[in-house]
């Protein structure tokens, strides 16, 4: 009898902690559509070469701010061809999943297509189309109006990426 118990108290504990380390990701906040939460937007701190710390997506890719935009109130300029270019990061259902980045300092604002933007520190979010892989910050200074944005939302004035071209 004591065998068949202790084999069901080792059951049950593995089914609590199994289902738990595969949420380690979770708890870490390293997590977004790439780990099966459908609706999350992931903001991440990361190190690019040549700029420095910056915010990236669930793609590792690059976050850019746009000058033109307003942080107070949260609004943003870019729309039609200069969107195409310099797609803006949406906000998902649910809140996004942050890791380095302060929850107070992100928000939203309304676009003029009725989509929310994800802000940081009231600035908005883009991403480059001409980032096509991770690491890559091929936006960096773009028309000295478009820049990588820090983790703390503010902008990064590291020299412009060679090449780099948009809107």
């Amino acid at each position: 009898m004591n065998r068949i118990r202790t084999a069901v108290v080792c059951a049950a504990a593995f089914a609590v902690v199994a289902p738990l380390s595969a949420c380690g990701d979770m708890a870490s906040g390293a997590v977004g559509p790439e780990h099966g939460q459908p609706g999350h937007v992931m903001l991440a701190a990361a190190t690019v070469a040549g700029v420095g710390a910056v915010v990236t997506d669930a793609s590792d890719k690059t976050l850019y701010r746009f000058d033109k935009d307003m942080s107070q109130p949260p609004t943003s300029t870019c729309d039609a061809q200069c969107a195409a270019t310099w797609p803006p990061v949406l906000a998902g259902e649910a809140p996004p999943m942050l890791k380095g980045i302060q929850d107070t300092q992100v928000g939203t604002l309304d676009r003029k297509d009725g989509s929310k933007q994800l802000t940081l520190n009231g600035w908005p979010l883009y991403e480059f189309s001409g980032d096509k892989a991770p690491g890559q910050a091929n936006g960096q200074g773009v028309n000295g109006t478009w820049f990588a944005v820090a983790p703390d939302g503010s902008k990064i004035t590291a020299p412009a990426a060679a090449g780099g071209s948009g809107y």
